[in-house]
């Protein structure tokens, strides 16, 4: 599959925007539909911590999803305009609990960590960011 990509608003309606168009590419690319489903959870989840947290849903920030399959490894990349957030400082298990109330958070990017091979986080001149998450689909 050459690159695929998605451009939209940093607003919560286009998640299901978000996971029809990762669902629709990686069945072309994918028979088991657990993986499609884990992968897909995942690309949610980076995108939803993007849209609420990193960008307020502010419907002037535009942000980008790319997929690309090399071989069978899949590299998924979000362009975010935000500054990028340390997904790695997050404690292994979701235990947190969120400012201001009493439940528990942290269990997106706790998903993130168990169903994607590897993420990288870059920051990019001007401030926005980039993440790189890595499945391998042969696993």
């Amino acid at each position: 599959m050459p690159k695929t990509s998605l451009q939209f608003s940093a607003i919560a309606d286009n998640l299901p925007i978000i996971r029809h168009f990762v669902q629709t590419h990686l069945k072309s690319m994918v028979s088991d539909p657990i993986r499609i489903n884990q992968v897909t959870v995942a690309v949610e989840e980076l995108c939803a911590n993007s849209i609420l947290h990193a960008n307020k849903e502010d419907p002037e920030k535009e942000l980008r999803l790319e997929l690309r399959l090399q071989g069978s490894v899949l590299h998924i990349y979000l362009y975010d305009p935000a500054p990028p957030y340390d997904i790695h400082a997050y404690p292994a298990e979701p235990k947190l609990l969120r400012a201001g109330t009493n439940r528990p958070g942290g269990f997106g990017i706790y998903l993130i960590r168990r169903i994607i091979d590897r993420i990288d986080i870059r920051r990019r001149k001007g401030g926005s960011s980039v993440y790189h998450m890595v499945k391998d689909l042969s696993a």
